[in-house]
């Protein structure tokens, strides 16, 4: 019987320790703060990221910028008409940089950069108060 009791129990903690679907939990409002749902190209471009860009940008939904002269990535995202090849041409473009980020991106990382970013799109993001 303890032994039957000791099984269950730790199927049960097991069990407890996956990740919710999200069909079970409803709408992921930010992909980014569960990366584990990426794949393909959008998780390369979320581990990029988080190694290239996340010293000066917040790259995940509902951080701030560690640079606060840095949009975050959310941001990027929902703004007006952007898409994920006009935001990946722009990455290519370091000359529409600031000075003050002397950054070049090649064009496979911006590629897969624009696919990640382009994940935090959301029909109901409201802008941070500034």
């Amino acid at each position: 019987m303890h032994q039957s009791l000791a099984i269950a129990l730790a199927a049960f903690s097991l069990a407890a320790c996956q990740p919710v679907l999200q069909a079970e939990a409803g709408p992921v409002p930010a992909v980014a703060a569960a990366p584990w749902v990426l794949s393909g190209p959008a998780r390369a471009g979320y581990d990029l990221s988080e190694a290239l860009c996340s010293g000066c940008h917040a790259t995940k939904a509902g951080e701030i910028s560690p640079n606060p002269m840095s949009p975050t990535f959310p941001m990027i995202a929902n703004s007006a008409g952007l898409t994920q090849e006009t935001l990946a041409e722009y990455l290519r473009d370091s000359h529409n940089y600031p000075e003050t980020m002397n950054f070049e991106v090649a064009q496979e990382d911006s590629d897969v950069l624009a696919a990640y970013i382009i994940t935090l799109r959301s029909d109901d993001y409201t802008p941070p108060i500034q």
